[in-house]
This record gives C-alpha cells, structure tokens and sequence, in this order.
C-alpha cells in the first residue's frame, strides 16, 4: 500500500500540473500553431480541473519553469515551451 503524506501528494499534484501544460504546448505544436499557451486560462482551467487556488497553481508552474519545462511570461499572459 502506498503511503499518502504531504509531500507525496504535492509531488503528484505538480506533476499533474506539467502534464497538462507539456499536452497543451504540444498540441500546439501539432496543429502548426506557436508553442505557447495563454497563462491566465491555463491557471483557471486548473483550477477548475484540480481545484488548487490559482495562486498555488503559479507556484507549481513557477517550480516547473525553474526546472526548464517551459517559460512563464507574465507580461505577455503566455506559457512558451523552451
């Protein structure tokens, strides 16, 4: 049986949330479009999917752009992969 701490369960929550911006980058990608999604719907569907607060959700993202999986740019609302 696994064990559910904390940890475990942020560990899973961010990894949630990169699998979902990778998927929307990359269907961009394949349909020929840029290879950037808009930052403030990306938050609120999120939110809607997994029910954090938009303000945990930058957090993740922010850990995820520390580690190279895409760009954040606030100033322009836009996810870019790297």
């Amino acid at each position: 049986m696994t064990r559910r701490d904390g940890a475990e369960t942020r560990k899973q929550r961010i990894q949630q949330v990169a699998q979902c911006v990778q998927a929307a980058l990359h269907r961009r990608k394949d349909s020929g479009e840029t290879e950037e999604i808009p930052l403030s719907k990306t938050i609120a569907h999120l939110a809607l999917q997994t029910g954090l607060t938009k303000e945990k959700i930058r957090e993740y993202l922010e850990i995820l752009q520390d580690d190279d999986q895409f760009e954040l740019d606030s100033l322009n609302d836009k996810i870019k992969r790297v």
